[in-house]
């Protein structure tokens, strides 16, 4: 590897340990992108979290479904613009400080809406912990392209993804065992505490970033541009919106179904209980665990980043399709077939790999940032806009006013709350809810026809002199 020399003492970097200066591309390099990749774990967790307890909290908020989901997608609506602010401050202040700090911001978010007693307390708690959560994806990402080379940024990305989904399992299954044990306050109270850890073990072990990665960007003759001039240079290029647009669709399953509606939406339907929606939904999470770093190596490997998203977006619209017939199927099919779709969409990971080879170098952080908001909006536009469907059809269709339940004496209090949570709903109007997603997965496969391929390097077609 060529030595770069020490801007201020003029003396060749040496290897760590010598007094000189941390190299790219060496063994530490995992541990500085796994602390924060831990985060990013966390973080989706946490996101999660909502879509098993969600009858539990309509209930004792007394809220209904539109409003609950109103409350819970606070966490998108600060979420997605954080984006815009994101990848600038990571662009310009390295990652040490700045992820610390949104560890902590999610650990108190995770208090407050433990302690919530209302929607808007538990609003506002989801929050915090969006606009500390809004740090974690991209500050792996950034952090990959400060201490591993180039070649390996699908690699990373889709390793990136695949340790969300971890988080994502634990947030399903587990999270669903221990609210019934201790009730969801409890488990997301220590959720919060976790987060204050993983904090200060981030501040702790993250070093600064290095003065080699400074210079690169002058090394390449390019001017510093303000904050506002860089975000305004990637949104009104049109690649950026294709690529942002599908990434945001792929996600939709993880977003929308995952995080909130699917173990409900697999209740009422398939007429099973919370532990098995759970591990149906879970499946998708798995299909991404394995998905995510198998396509993003094979994108890198191939240096083609377009067929394999075409491919995922035809799968999920396929695999989406048929989801929309769960009254129909039986829990082995469902699991199997969510298992595909997770596999199938797992290559939205691509889709930051694409972002960074036509964004300029130094704004790498910023053009993934830009990509998530979008991907985010979108999201948060869906979690809100399934819950108010679902209360219009209660309203229209069957006419009855939305409005909490009371459980009953003769069921068991997870039944009486499922049931009583979405009381006057049916399959139907699940269904009627949902379709939008295998919808927009088709006009996805129209997208692609229009994305640019960079072949594994950066083609930046955003104009900085505009």
């Amino acid at each position: 590897m060529t030595r770069i020399p020490h801007p201020h003492t003029g003396r060749k970097l040496s290897e760590p340990g010598k007094g000189s200066e941390l190299l790219q591309g060496k063994w530490y390099a995992w541990a500085f992108w796994g602390i924060v990749a831990t985060f990013y774990l966390y973080e989706f967790f946490i996101r999660v979290t909502p879509s098993v307890i969600l009858p539990e909290l309509t209930e004792e908020l007394h809220a209904t479904p539109g409003s609950t989901a109103t409350a819970m997608s606070t966490y998108l609506w600060v979420y997605a613009p954080m984006q815009l602010a994101v990848g600038v401050l990571l662009d310009r202040l390295g990652s040490k400080y700045v992820v610390s700090t949104a560890a902590v911001l999610c650990a108190i978010g995770c208090i407050l809406f433990s302690l919530a007693d209302d929607l808007f307390m538990a609003g506002f708690g989801r929050g915090f912990i969006g606009f500390g959560s809004a740090f974690a994806f991209v500050g792996a990402i950034y952090v990959a392209t400060v201490w591993f080379p180039p070649n390996r940024l699908g690699l990373i990305a889709g390793i990136t993804l695949s340790v969300g989904m971890i988080g994502e399992i634990i947030g399903q299954y587990p999270v669903s065992v221990l609210t019934t044990n201790y009730g969801w306050q409890e488990v997301v109270f220590w959720s919060g505490i976790i987060g204050a850890v993983l904090g200060i073990s981030m501040l702790i072990f993250i070093p600064r970033r290095p003065s080699w990665f400074e210079r690169r960007f002058s090394h390449d003759d390019e001017q510093r541009i303000g904050v506002l001039h860089s975000l305004l240079l990637l949104l009104k290029n049109p690649q950026i919106w294709i690529v942002g647009l599908i990434s945001a669709v792929l996600y939709l399953p993880m977003s929308v179904i995952a995080a909130l509606w699917g173990t409900s939406y697999l209740e009422e339907t398939m007429n099973i209980d919370a532990d098995q929606s759970t591990a149906i939904i879970t499946m998708l999470a798995v299909g991404w665990l394995f998905g995510c770093p198998v396509f993003g190596r094979m994108s890198d490997s191939f240096r083609n980043r377009r067929v394999p998203i075409l491919i995922g977006c035809i799968g999920g619209t396929i695999t989406l399709g048929l989801f929309l017939l769960a009254p129909q199927m039986n829990f082995a099919t469902m699991l199997i077939l969510v298992l595909i779709m997770g596999l199938c969409t797992s290559t939205q990971s691509i889709t930051f790999a694409i972002v960074i080879e036509i964004s300029p170098r130094q704004l790498a952080a910023t053009g993934v940032s830009t990509c998530n908001f979008i991907t985010m909006m979108l999201a948060g536009l869906l979690q809100v806009g399934i819950g108010w469907i679902l209360d219009w059809r209660m309203t229209v269709e069957h006419g009855i006013t939305p409005s909490p339940a009371r459980a009953t004496v003769h069921k068991s209090p997870d039944q009486a709350l499922a049931q009583n949570a979405y009381e006057g709903l049916s399959a139907g109007d699940f269904i009627y809810a949902l379709a939008v997603i295998p919808l927009l997965f088709a006009a996805t496969i129209v997208l692609c026809l229009f994305l640019k391929e960079t072949h594994g390097r950066n083609i930046n077609v955003v104009n900085l002199e505009q």
